[in-house]
């Protein structure tokens, strides 16, 4: 099912009341470029990181825009209303930079050569770290790093994996042979024993360029190595990561969800057929409201330090839950107004609706996010593990 793709601008909604209100608060410094004709998946993610996209997370002094956390979140939110599928997958590519420009900064260590590198090719970068089984201790890896003379050799499989075929490198995880420790590594994608094998059978997101990243014994370079630390333990690193990946996925869907919005207002205003409607649309408009101040606060907050540590890791799961939770909501208030269009082949409405559920499935899972905030209030060490 290919799901239709949004125009990026559609004539008046940048001016409708409601995008006035929704818009309010988000950065404007970047903005996608309207598709070329005919361009779809991969070759429209190309373009996009050909548009400065790729390296808006890596600090100026190393050729990046120096982008923040809010401000790469405003980036994502705008791509999220143009091109869902883009979206999600250069998500985990400003998640995995943004994660890798914060670690520069707690160490400034020589991890800002790869930033560097990154910035001066433009390149697109892909999240290793979904493995085949889908298991909701999201930090637990079953690929397996063996040491070398020079670095590791690793095995294993990750799935899903976006940006499987467009990005230069892979950000992985993987657990070290017999000493406890998971590395966190960039990885070539041209390296031997690398491939992308077979297509990703999802309903939505379909221009995702989504796939299975297999490893066959790849060899991997110590200096490519940026993080080491005890497997499954939730240290500052898992505390960054997670909170650069649920204050982007939530900007990404608020764009996926804002564009839906558009279309049941339009059809609205277009029909004069206000009455009910009237009080459904205010309904999702303040499910969004919500989100987006909550995103962009954590992420303020987050940059500011005004929340740091165990704080900042319940607060990140805990919005990474409420944004499933306020996809429900606002698809629950639009659903009458748009009718059947939100089940018609080939309707924009529909297209919108089959990706934005995509946001259930995103880790870690929503029981997990909510046993961990739980953890956090009864004074209980948090964990990403359901059987611990």
């Amino acid at each position: 099912m290919q799901s239709p793709r949004p125009p990026a601008d559609l004539p008046g909604d940048g001016e409708a009341p409601h995008r006035a209100l929704l818009d309010a608060g988000w950065s404007t410094a970047w903005r996608p470029a309207p598709a070329r004709e005919g361009t779809t998946g991969a070759q429209r993610i190309r373009d996009l990181a050909a548009g400065g996209y790729a390296a808006l997370p890596v600090p100026q002094e190393f050729g990046g825009a120096g982008a923040g956390l809010v401000e790469v979140a405003s980036a994502q939110r705008a791509l999220g209303m143009a091109d869902p599928s883009a979206a999600v997958a250069l998500n985990m590519h400003a998640f995995t930079v943004g994660l890798m420009a914060d670690y520069w900064r707690r160490h400034r260590d020589t991890s800002w050569m790869l930033l560097e590198g990154i910035a001066r090719s433009g390149a697109l970068v892909a999240s290793a770290f979904a493995e085949p089984g889908g298991s909701p201790n999201f930090m637990s890896s079953r690929s397996e790093a063996v040491q070398t003379a020079r670095g590791y050799r690793v095995t294993g499989v990750k799935y899903p994996c976006s940006l499987a075929t467009t990005a230069t490198l892979v950000c992985l995880t993987a657990r070290v042979a017999g000493t406890g420790e998971t590395i966190l590594a960039l990885c070539p994608r041209s390296s031997p024993g690398l491939t992308a094998e077979g297509e990703w059978p999802s309903l939505g997101m379909t221009d995702s360029d989504t796939a299975r990243l297999v490893l066959r014994d790849v060899e991997l370079d110590d200096r490519l190595v940026f993080h080491r630390g005890p497997a499954d333990v939730i240290d500052e690193n898992v505390v960054s990561g997670m909170v650069w990946f649920a204050v982007l996925l939530s900007a990404t869907y608020h764009g996926v969800l804002s564009r839906l919005l558009d279309v049941a207002c339009r059809q609205v205003t277009g029909a004069g057929a206000f009455g009910p409607r009237t009080a459904l649309l205010g309904r999702a408009a303040r499910e969004l409201l919500l989100l987006g101040g909550a995103c962009r606060q954590l992420g303020t907050d987050v940059e500011s330090g005004a929340v740091a540590g165990q704080a900042a890791l319940a607060a990140a799961v805990g919005l990474r839950a409420s944004l499933s939770d306020t996809r429900d909501r606002v698809l629950a208030a639009v659903t009458p107004v748009i009718g059947s269009r939100l089940y018609g082949r080939g309707q924009q409405a529909a297209g919108l609706l089959v990706d934005s559920l995509a946001v259930h499935h995103h880790p870690p899972s929503l029981l997990t996010c909510d046993e961990a905030v739980g953890a956090f209030c009864t004074g209980r060490a948090m964990s990403f593990d359901p059987a611990g």
